[in-house]
């Protein structure tokens, strides 16, 4: 792969699985340094989190290459108050702020590869009919854009570049992508997010199909095949084999981790604590 580094991002409840996703990488993608980022905030329930994910990697993986930064170190993290998955997904879009290199294979941390990575073309999942998601992501493109062509191919078909958790991403793209954004609103890309979150005119869901759905590889993916100087082919198939499930950790069996990973009791009495104030 021509990367120059791979890029977990990570919190509390993929606090065992990213150790799979680590071993699949260490499999299927050997030979690169790892940059982690940890969701440092809203660990009230677990304080000594990011010292025990720290401590755990390295543990598990002594040879490794491995960077850690934390969300807190991207100036303006502090103003967000709440929503995770709001977090999350801005932090992806200012990668380019965290890491060294300038391209980067990223990866959800509940990702675990199963074949080798495949990075020349963008996977996709394709629909016929729309889902209030598919709507709202593409208001949120139309919106951040600029643009009367929310879509990649016709507007009859809804194709999902969100279902896929990792990508290959460069710093120019993002640089571009948000400088475009930028030029449009006449504000930053952060501070534009935030307005219109502050403002529930940005959501994680919308049944009645009516409100911006944000979904920062919808965005970055429609960026990178209407604007970019050198677009992807996006295909309709997912062309890396890889398991991905979303089910956070205090919602899987112990013993199941216990038959893969090395568990002790005080990590999993605090994962399964910080489970109790996020279910």
């Amino acid at each position: 792969m021509n990367i120059d580094r791979i890029v977990l991002t990570t919190f509390p409840g993929y606090f065992f699985s990213q150790i799979r996703c680590l071993h699949s990488i260490q499999q299927y993608a050997a030979g690169f340094p790892v940059d982690i980022i940890i969701d440092d905030f809203d660990i009230q329930h677990w304080p000594t989190y990011v010292t025990d994910c720290q401590l755990y990697i390295t543990q598990c993986f002594p040879d490794l290459d491995i960077a850690f930064h934390q969300f807190s170190d991207f100036v303006g993290q502090n103003r967000l108050k709440n929503g995770g998955w709001f977090r999350q997904q801005l932090v992806k879009l200012y990668l380019d702020q965290f890491v060294t290199g300038d391209r980067w294979l990223l990866v959800d941390a509940d990702v675990v590869f199963t074949q080798d990575i495949r990075l020349d073309t963008i996977s996709a999942t394709v629909n016929n009919s729309s889902n209030p998601i598919d709507v709202g992501n593409r208001l949120y493109v139309k919106f951040m854009l600029g643009t009367n062509q929310p879509w990649v191919v016709n507007k009859d078909e809804y194709w999902c570049l969100s279902s896929v958790p990792f990508r290959l991403l460069h710093r120019d793209l993002l640089q571009g992508l948000r400088a475009h954004v930028e030029s449009l609103h006449g504000k930053s890309l952060f501070d534009l997010h935030l307005e219109l979150f502050e403002h529930n005119q940005l959501v994680a869901f919308d049944p009645d199909s009516q409100t911006m759905i944000m979904s920062e590889f919808q965005l970055i993916e429609l960026f990178r095949h209407r604007y970019y100087h050198t677009p992807l082919p996006i295909g309709r198939c997912i062309s890396s084999g890889f398991e991905h499930s979303s089910i956070k950790d205090w919602n899987t069996a112990r013993i199941w981790f216990k038959q893969q990973l090395p568990v002790c009791e005080q990590h999993w009495k605090s994962l399964e604590n910080f489970g109790k104030y996020r279910a």
